[in-house]
């Protein structure tokens, strides 16, 4: 997966993870834990992202994070429902009465490997309401 892209490619993925957290509300303590940076990476790469070694287990969690905010932009039309989504605490069987930002906020890959399977879902039942057919 990550060995496919140029580091130019590499980087505005993480570029991209690291605004889609941010447009969710996600803290500096949320973020670092979520893609399993140290303080330190976390605030290179925000200065000089090219700069800073990735490896392969937070760059999966970027990925992941770039593919659950790609099935959040299909089952919502606007980026307050995403929003609302992610920091509204959730009674589905799958949160527990948690919001997925909870969920996800302890760094661990299962977690946000359950969230992309939850809203792969959602993209998959609103692509199916929209369907003419």
């Amino acid at each position: 997966m990550a060995t496919d892209l140029s580091s130019n490619e590499r980087v505005t993925l993480i570029k991209y993870a690291l605004n889609i957290l941010d447009s969710w509300g996600a803290s500096n303590l949320q973020t670092e834990a979520i893609l399993e940076l140290s303080v330190e990476q976390h605030a290179r790469l925000k200065v000089s992202p090219a700069t800073v070694p990735v490896g392969p287990n937070t760059f999966e969690r970027v990925h992941l994070i770039v593919e659950i905010d790609g099935y959040l932009r299909t089952a919502f039309e606007s980026p307050h429902f995403i929003n609302n989504f992610i920091n509204v605490r959730n009674n589905s069987t799958i949160f527990n009465g948690y919001a997925p930002i909870e969920h996800i906020e302890a760094g661990e890959l299962t977690g946000l490997k359950r969230l992309k399977q939850c809203v792969k879902e959602m993209a998959r039942t609103a692509e199916q309401d929209e369907s003419p057919w």
